[in-house]
């Protein structure tokens, strides 16, 4: 399961109560645990869930406290902008000593544009609170992290946080063990056990015994906490808190992850360390990019003697200097690498503390026998001070690949570049394929930031760092297409069938509907470790007939990789043909096996609500992917084992809602199992074919002005920024002046071509227009307008049109004016269900008919009344009700078309 269900199968078991307003990506785990509140679920304390969704995070966070100020166990559940809005009620949570846990579905805060996806911005702008902070490195962390951070906050009477990435965790699937509700109820207890109080100055305050969770109010015994405190009084409180309680949150913790190893066997410290003892050069991380780094340094010895470990911070808050000044002692070069920038400080988050650690440590060398700060290990000299380098990478869920780990390491070898300040996985300038103003624009770049190249890091090799007998699936489609709901359903199945550990995860961004999407998925027979976009991928699904439009689908593939596609094509020849010749040949290079079916037209016979024709067609692909793939050879699996494992995942989604949509969807698998079709005449015909070139400038942005400004030109937005996306380059985007201030010119919808996600277009019957507005408010394209307009509007648009286009408009203007007036009358008479292009018509032949001039002069105005009957072309009116007959009836030639 993914990174959100696994802290509420754990939540619904432990807790009693949560407040929550939903935001991406934490918006699961309030949806399940209100799920689980309507179902009636009940606890290991024996309590039914409550759940309060108020107006606001800020709200959220309050109610949050209040069952916690009761004696409850509580939870709460956040993101981005949602942590940084309830900021203000952690200060007094940590004050009042709550034991609530936040959990965070960690995202980037928007700054010069909105982003819904990864990043530490959240996390780490409520550091400053006062509450223990834990951050997960997969779905098995989120799930362990989440209970023992409930153990941590009860005894220490201080809340806590525990993040995880914003998608990358969140709604990553991969296998896991579910901790048990038994092993919940014996490690966690009720909210109401008399525990042995863990703390003096605990033991000051509630006696030897004290509640689980503390009752702040009762009924029976009122108090008043947290009233105003003046000059006199305040800061007495507030640094009481330090020695009384905060510092001893260290040792509970250690405590509570060495009593949760004693009952799972599974380990846990603040800093979890991974091949250090004999490393010359560390990686320093929190979060999902731990499990690439640790491949990456087992690649680095293995491929290239370089002794590399990786440091995982589990817990950030309070901060593990003792252990970190251990560890980093002696090395030759630290890299930390932060999902975040801080621009204006002098480090990053991570970075700030681990400096003011090691300098600390510096100091205890001064003085050895009476060292300054003893927990900390003690540096005899500057020696035993590492070189320290900060990264930026993964803001945005800013894909990393291991070669951007890879450049890290690059960077601290003797003959690296020693960037102290550097970001992975972008450019600040392009470095190829430019064309001739973008070429221009770049070097007035460089001319004015000659190092801004230097910022960024490239490694000198990406490795394929997946597990042996793996197999690694992307999925390219369309958001709306079903391809998140396919992509679940194989990746369960696959673990259902093989028992395989898999990673399943979507990829879309902020728009997505109508947008291209990719799911990726890897199933292997050991862990899969790495935490990034599958670019080496045995098989790749396309649901989407247009993927070579915008993406390089075969990007990855390996040699004698699978390709399967959607295609409406009658023959194999006309599919293979409607492929551009530069994928041809990539095909015949590399001997990729090419299948395509259509998913679309299975579908539409199978599902007998059309609704479901769009996602159903992705459902086809699964079956297609088992006809494709070696797995059932080779593990020895029957059709009928397949198509019932594939059955119980169908059951397990669909299920609830009967069992006709079930059916529709195995009928669907079935066919896309049997309909594949291969091409085995992979023929290049290269003297017919055309090679392409460059992406040609759309047509509607030809007529478009060029602007004065530079942000505002449309044409420069195009050559920069639009012709990126529209041929698939999109992640290729510099980092320039432009973009840091996330500047779009108007009109850019001209760049957007949506056409080719529709396989069934309406047709507008204006004699049958009711002006229900149904069609316009529901077209999920926003392509119809609502008009109503005056005949004289109508008639004048086409003339003016006429005139910008330089025909010839002579008698035109008199003559549509008497065509008006005849217009109008024969609207006023006609029925709402005639044709209004009739109409116009026989208004035209009235006009010409009575019209006083010569003949030289009527057979002019004949000429240009042709040019405005192609004009108006097939442009379609309807009289109807609301803007025409009612209005005709108040005030007559008032009525609109």
């Amino acid at each position: 399961m993914d990174g959100n269900s696994a802290a509420i199968m754990c939540e619904r078991e432990s807790s009693d109560g949560a407040g929550a307003y939903p935001i991406t990506p934490s918006t699961q785990m309030g949806e399940f645990w209100a799920e689980a509140a309507a179902a009636g679920h009940i606890n290991v304390s024996g309590r039914p869930l409550i759940f309060i969704e108020p107006e606001g995070e800020h709200a959220a966070a309050s109610v949050t406290a209040g069952m916690s100020m009761t004696g409850l166990r509580a939870t709460n559940f956040s993101s981005g902008q949602g942590i940084a809005y309830m900021h203000e009620s952690l200060y007094a949570a940590v004050g009042k000593r709550l034991t609530y846990v936040l959990n965070i579905g960690c995202r980037a805060i928007t700054k010069a544009s909105l982003n819904v996806h990864a990043g530490h911005d959240d996390y780490h702008c409520v550091d400053d609170t006062g509450m223990f902070q834990v951050m997960a490195k997969n779905a098995q962390a989120v799930a362990d992290l989440n209970i023992m951070s409930h153990r941590i906050a009860e005894l220490s009477l201080t809340p806590g946080i525990v993040g995880q990435d914003g998608f990358l965790t969140t709604h990553l699937i991969e296998t896991l063990k579910i901790p048990e509700r038994e092993l919940i109820a014996e490690y966690l207890g009720r909210p109401d056990d008399i525990i042995d109080t863990p703390t003096p100055a605990q033991k000051i305050i509630y006696g030897d015994k004290r509640r689980r969770i503390p009752e702040m109010w009762t009924v029976d015994d009122p108090v008043l906490q947290g009233p105003v405190q003046n000059q006199d009084s305040y800061m007495q409180s507030v640094a009481a808190q330090r020695p009384y309680f905060f510092d001893h949150v260290q040792e509970l913790t250690d405590q509570a992850f060495e009593d949760f190893y004693q009952l799972t066997g599974r380990r846990y410290q603040r800093v979890m360390n991974y091949r250090t003892d004999d490393a010359d050069y560390l990686i320093v991380g929190q979060g999902s990019v731990i499990p690439t780094a640790e491949a990456v340094a087992d690649w680095m010895r293995e491929e290239r003697g370089i002794k590399v470990g990786v440091v995982n911070v589990v817990m950030f808050r309070p901060f593990p200097g003792d252990l970190l000044s251990q560890v980093l002692k002696g090395k030759k070069g630290v890299a930390v690498l932060e999902r975040l920038d801080q621009p204006l400080a002098a480090d990053l988050p991570l970075m700030r503390e681990i400096r003011a650690t090691l300098n600390k440590s510096l100091e205890n060398g001064r003085n050895p026998k009476a060292p300054a700060y003893p927990e900390l290990a003690g540096y005899k000299s500057v020696s035993d001070m590492p070189a320290l380098y900060s990264g930026s990478f993964g803001m945005g869920s800013r894909d990393l690949q291991p070669e951007g780990v890879v450049a890290a390491i690059e960077n601290m070898l003797p003959d690296g570049k020693h960037k102290r300040l550097f970001y992975l996985s972008i450019d600040f300038v392009r470095k190829s394929m430019m064309t001739p103003k973008q070429e221009t624009y770049n070097q007035e770049v460089l001319d004015a930031y000659p190092h801004v190249a230097d910022l960024a890091l490239r490694g000198s090799e990406n490795p394929n760092l997946m597990p042996k007998d793996s197999i690694t699936v992307r999925m390219h489609s369309v958001g709306g297409w079903g391809a998140i709901t396919t992509g679940k359903n194989l990746a369960m199945t696959l673990y259902d069938l093989l028992g395989y550990h898999i990673k399943a995860n979507p990829k879309y961004g902020s728009e997505k509907k109508g947008q291209p999407t990719n799911y990726f998925l890897s199933a292997a027979p050991e862990p899969i470790r790495i935490n990034c976009e599958y670019f080496y991928v045995d098989v790749v699904l396309s649901p989407d007939p247009n993927v070579f439009g915008h993406s390089n689908a075969l990007a990855g593939l390996k040699k004698g990789g699978v390709l399967v596609m959607q295609s409406d094509a009658a023959t194999a020849e006309e599919f293979w043909s409607a492929i551009p010749r530069r994928y041809r040949k990539t095909i015949v290079d590399n001997d990729i096996r090419v299948f395509y079916l259509d998913a679309f037209r299975i579908a539409r016979d199978e599902a007998t609500d059309p609704e479901l024709q769009l996602r159903m067609q992705g459902i086809a692909f699964q079956g297609a992917f088992f006809a494709t793939s070696p797995l059932l050879e080779k593990h020895g699996l029957s059709e009928e084992k397949l198509l019932d494992a594939i059955r119980d995942q169908l059951q397990h989604k669909f299920g609830g809602k009967g069992a006709r949509v079930v059916e529709d969807n195995m009928r669907v698998v079935r066919r896309g199992f049997e309909e594949i079709v291969e091409v085995t005449d992979k023929h290049l015909d290269e003297d017919k074919l055309k090679t392409g070139g460059t992406l040609p400038v759309p047509v509607m942005v030809k007529r478009q002005p060029e602007s004065r400004s530079a942000s505002s030109d449309i044409h420069r937005f195009w050559a920069q920024t639009g012709s990126m996306y529209a041929s698939g380059l999109g992640e290729s985007v510099p980092a320039d002046p432009f973009t840091s201030m996330s500047l779009m010119p108007a009109v850019t919808s001209h760049f957007r071509d949506m056409t080719g996600i529709r396989f069934e277009h309406p047709e507008f019957i204006p004699e049958n227009c009711t002006a229900c507005g149904d069609c316009y408010t529901v077209c999920p394209d926003t392509a119809i307008p609502g008009l109503v307009n005056e005949t004289g509007q109508v008639l004048d648009t086409v003339v003016n049109r006429l005139k910008k286009a330089g025909r010839p408009t002579d008698h035109l203007p008199r003559a549509v004016r008497q065509m008006d007036m005849k217009l109008k009358k024969l609207l006023s008479a006609a029925g709402e269900t005639e044709s209004v292009s009739k109409i116009i018509e026989k208004a035209i032949e009235e006009t010409i008919a009575g019209y006083d001039g010569g003949a030289d002069e009527i057979a002019q105005l004949k000429a240009e009344f042709k040019d405005f009957r192609e004009e108006l072309g097939t442009f379609q009116f309807a009289l109807s009700r609301p803007y025409f007959t009612n209005p005709e009836k108040k005030q007559p030639g008032s009525g609109g078309l």
